[in-house]
């Protein structure tokens, strides 16, 4: 049921302009998905983006729990940190238990390449990979990538499933359907939607042929 927890979202946000004299203030955005599976809530994804003139900072937090007649039969939690500068990761930070299993990723940037420790065992990557975490429609553009959870390496192929109508909670979204998946594995597959640049919506069947649904708040 791991394939249920990989739910990174995050909605992309616009550059303040600089001003002559000062800073621009930091523009700030939260945002809510709802995560359900067969109709049931079984958590929820939580966003956190500062933007700053060239840096854009990212915190997102994951929370769910699938319960079978009333006992909890699967927990994950997420908490991730991304700084990216000019359009580049500087920094990456990640913790996971997924249903006891813990997970511990940190990614620091040199000039030539990035450095990750992943559970322990150190790697070192180019400098163009970044964590497949979908927070903008970039990551439909990213095809070297890293798994936010466990540090693996993954080779991302995004088909084109063109444009659908959307409900999401009463609000109407004119959305660009995809579908993503990693070509060395088969894993990490799973249907996106945009509203523009806005993430509202993504599908991922679980290992047990479940149907999860992350829709935005």
């Amino acid at each position: 049921m791991r394939t249920i927890a990989l739910f990174l979202t995050l909605l992309a946000i616009s550059m303040a302009p600089a001003g002559a004299d000062k800073a621009a203030p930091a523009a700030k955005t939260h945002k809510v998905f709802d995560i359900v599976r067969g109709g049931d809530k079984i958590g929820t994804d939580t966003v956190d983006i500062e933007h700053q003139n060239d840096t854009t900072t990212v915190k997102i937090k994951t929370d769910l729990s699938v319960k079978v007649m009333y006992i909890v039969a699967y927990r994950y939690e997420h908490s991730c940190n991304e700084t990216w500068k000019n359009g580049q990761l500087i920094a990456f930070k990640s913790r996971t238990n997924d249903n006891g299993t813990k997970h511990s990723i940190d990614v620091t940037a040199a000039p030539d390449k990035l450095s990750m420790d992943a559970d322990g065992k150190h790697s070192d990557l180019p400098r163009t990979v970044a964590p497949a975490s979908l927070w903008g429609k970039d990551a439909i553009h990213q095809f070297d990538t890293f798994d936010p959870d466990t540090g693996k390496r993954l080779s991302i192929e995004v088909t084109d499933l063109g444009n659908e109508t959307l409900t999401i909670q009463g609000v109407t979204h004119e959305a660009h359907h995809y579908k993503m998946v990693d070509t060395l594995t088969g894993d990490f597959a799973r249907e996106i939607w945009f509203d523009g640049d806005v993430l509202v919506r993504i599908k991922v069947v679980g290992s047990d042929n479940s149907v999860i649904i992350s829709d935005l708040r």
